[in-house]
């Protein structure tokens, strides 16, 4: 079976996970730096173009104003109303003459005198000069502008001012037969002509190539990012040569003194990290073994021994054993001595001694003798479900197996009106062999029995996760409760998650957590890797409506099983 592709992101080591971020981090500050580096160039680019186009412009500007207001006065005090000299007179002739001997010296600037209807055809405006010139004629208020303009391939930064009409144009550009003989001999009687004061003149452009100057800044970001990324990667070996030495080392050594054996771990799935997680958590539940177990003094109940702790119930505690006499191998369901003063959590331990001693069933631990509040089991070996389901997905005929001890015991138990309400990886041991054994049924209720918890009141018991949304509610005693456990266990042993995420919630926040997982909306992305059909089978076992689920174990096996073949 193929893995969901978020699980394998998971099963990563610690440290791997560790370098790949910071590795994801620091590129990440690399195109960040980069990215600002080049920003920055490209403003200081477009601020000095900036500068140097209003500069030109306003030197533009006292040329033309020179023109009209000092050289073409004195031109007409020396030769008369009726003469124009052009190259002398028209403000934009000379303008445009001065700028055109400027761009030799600045190869790229380029400056434009641009108009819609110009004496001059050199001078008739572009169809993006005319679009300007509309921008410029809706809003007389609006004196300049600047931006990035593209032209023939290349950028240039441009700036652009309009000209209106005074009065002492009008002469030139009104009426043709008003005009200077000279003028209408040179340009003609069409263009140039028709406009009074006011109107529209034209437009006055400066643009200052910055193709060039941008690749340069592009060049140097890029220049700049391969040697952050160069440093980014003699700074990550640095810190793995150092996390090895201090730490990995380190803890490796500590293992070997908590005496972790490399033979019980899988080749290839971890490192120390891993393995120290996987450490702690077996002390963890030591720990919570030795907590639960503190009232067992001494190790001995009667003539048996009580040794290691296997798993923990609702209300008891299973460990290994031997009978003193006979050294017989024993299994000890002892319960939780603090617990059981509690008269409700008695009962409720009562009841599950009676349903053990009572009820017989191939998939659950034959009783031996009672000991007061202890029960003799037979040896029970192997390690609890969770075990299994926890690291990895399980094979699809691994799962089946499993899958059909569950159901049968399930069925069996609903049959003789029974429901467990607790169906958790943790209650469940799988040996050698691939035999199923049920440890404990310390939230049970029986047809035949008062269940304690719902005459208390109580409310809800159990895990949420594994938790029916009517459990949650307060309801017992459905059998389709188990079905919905079974659901979860079975997307826990396709996935090696469960498929919520475990955190302290309210009741009414875990209603909605579960009813929302049933929600068409939602995509099921863990899963989405398995074949339908046994999507189809978890989505329907893990129904929020109780009447959309299986009605009965025995369907569910079936449609698992024709899902797996």
């Amino acid at each position: 079976m193929t893995q969901p592709r978020s699980k394998q992101r998971t099963n990563r080591n610690l440290k791997q996970q560790f370098f790949l971020k910071s590795a994801l981090l620091l590129v990440g500050g690399c195109l960040l730096l980069s990215g600002l580096a080049y920003w920055n160039t490209r403003r200081l680019l477009m601020n000095e173009a900036m500068e140097k186009s209003e500069v030109m412009l306003r030197e533009v500007e006292a040329i033309r104003s020179y023109v009209a207001d000092q050289l073409r006065p004195e031109m007409y005090n020396l030769y008369g109303r009726d003469t124009f000299i052009i190259e002398a007179m028209s403000t934009t002739y000379v303008s445009v003459t001065i700028m055109e001997k400027f761009a030799k010296t600045m190869p790229g600037y380029v400056y434009r005198r641009a108009s819609v209807n110009p004496h001059n055809p050199r001078n008739l405006a572009d169809p993006y000069e005319e679009e300007m010139m509309d921008w410029f004629d809706e809003d007389h208020g609006r004196l300049f502008w600047q931006g990035i303009v593209k032209k023939n391939g290349e950028e240039y930064f441009m700036s652009m001012v309009p000209d209106y009409f005074a009065p002492s144009c009008i002469r030139c550009h009104g009426k043709v037969e008003d005009a200077p003989v000279s003028l209408v001999k040179r340009y003609g009687r069409v263009g140039g002509f028709r406009f009074k004061a006011g109107d529209l003149a034209g437009i006055d452009s400066i643009a200052i190539p910055v193709s060039t100057s941008l690749r340069k800044a592009m060049q140097g970001s890029a220049v700049l990012f391969g040697m952050m990324i160069a440093a980014t990667l003699v700074w990550l070996w640095l810190l793995n040569t150092l996390f090895q030495r201090l730490v990995v080392q380190r803890l490796g050594a500590m293992l070997s003194q908590i005496g972790e054996s490399k033979s019980g771990k899988k080749e290839g799935t971890g490192d120390e990290l891993d393995a120290l997680q996987d450490s702690v958590g077996s002390l963890w539940q030591y720990v919570q073994s030795a907590r639960k177990g503190v009232d067992l003094q001494p190790n001995f109940l009667g003539d048996y021994v009580v040794e290691s702790p296997i798993s923990s119930g609702a209300m008891s505690w299973l460990y290994h054993g031997y009978s003193a006499a006979t050294g017989e191998k024993v299994s000890l369901k002892i319960g939780f001595q603090k617990a059981l003063k509690n008269p409700l959590y008695l009962a409720c331990y009562e009841t599950e001694i009676h349903l053990l001693t009572t009820f017989s069933h191939p998939n659950l631990p034959k009783v031996q003798e009672r000991i007061d509040s202890v029960l003799v089991l037979e040896q029970l070996s192997g390690k609890t479900l969770l075990s299994y389901f926890k690291n990895q997905p399980l094979p699809e005929k691994s799962i089946l197996k499993i899958f059909s001890q569950l159901c049968d015991v399930c069925a069996t138990l609903h049959a003789q009106g029974i429901v467990h309400h607790d169906l958790r990886p943790e209650v469940f041991l799988l040996n050698n062999e691939s035999k199923l054994y049920l440890t404990d049924m310390g939230l049970a209720t029986s047809d035949l029995r008062p269940d304690p918890v719902a005459a208390a009141g109580l409310g809800p018991q159990g895990n949420p996760i594994y938790m029916a949304p009517e459990q949650l509610a307060g309801k017992r005693g459905d059998s389709r409760s188990d079905i919905y456990a079974l659901g979860v266990l079975l997307f826990l042993a396709h996935t090696g998650s469960i498929p919520f995420v475990e955190e302290k919630r309210s009741l009414h926040k875990w209603q909605q957590v579960k009813k929302q997982f049933s929600s068409s909306e939602n995509d099921l992305s863990a899963i989405s890797a398995l074949p339908g059909s046994v999507k189809e089978v978890i989505v329907k076992a893990m129904a929020f409506d109780v009447n959309e689920r299986y009605q009965w174990v025995e369907d569910f096996w079936e449609d698992l099983k024709e899902a797996g073949e």
